[in-house]
């Protein structure tokens, strides 16, 4: 509405213009104009600011198990995006469940953290975190002679909106699960920036 009385008023003003014009008289179509570019960036930023006031909260918690997928899963041929797909919290609908990863919806610093577990028939059990497809972190565990181990990485990223982060299970390498969730996957924003 603001915008249709500013080219409302410049359209009076640029017949007002035509009409008569002294030499120290502002352009006052110029300034008009000037003005509706001004009020058309304030809108823009109101409605990216009301936005992110709505996205501000923003996280996700997922794990691997569901009732019929205990036990060992690999080793696979290729690197493999690891799908928890058993979500318990997803704040803001960032993280996918089908593909396993989560895509940020705003430009923001962000926390993700990831557990990879291995008993003693899925040796060396290798993931990374990954950023469209650049490696984060690496959670490594290496069996030893105890029959089970973890391995947790706690990772703090900037995002750009649209960003993907997943875990992704190195070829030839396996891990295990069972019902107690050992395998877990979760991130939150932290910060918009």
């Amino acid at each position: 509405m603001k915008t249709a009385l500013l080219l409302l008023l410049g359209g009076f003003l640029c017949g007002l213009h035509g009409a008569e014009r002294n030499e120290g008289t502002p352009d006052l179509l110029f300034m008009i104009t000037k003005l509706q570019t001004r009020v058309q960036n304030l809108e823009t930023q109101v409605q990216t600011l009301e936005t992110q006031l709505k996205c501000r909260t923003i996280g996700f918690f997922a794990v691997f198990h569901q009732d019929n997928e205990e036990g060992k899963h690999g080793p696979f041929n290729t690197h493999t995006t690891v799908k928890y797909k058993h979500v318990l919290t997803n704040v803001g609908n960032g993280y996918n469940a089908a593909t396993g990863a989560f895509t940020a919806p705003l430009k923001g610093l962000y926390v993700f953290h990831f557990t990879m577990f291995s008993v003693l028939d899925t040796p060396h059990a290798v993931a990374s975190l990954r950023k469209n497809g650049v490696k984060l972190a690496y959670a490594y565990d290496r069996v030893a002679s105890d029959p089970n181990d973890s391995s947790t990485r706690v990772v703090v990223v900037t995002l750009e909106a649209g960003d993907s982060v997943y875990v992704e299970l190195e070829k030839d390498k396996s891990f295990y699960d069972w019902q107690g969730d050992h395998n877990s996957f979760s991130g939150f924003l932290l910060s918009i920036m």
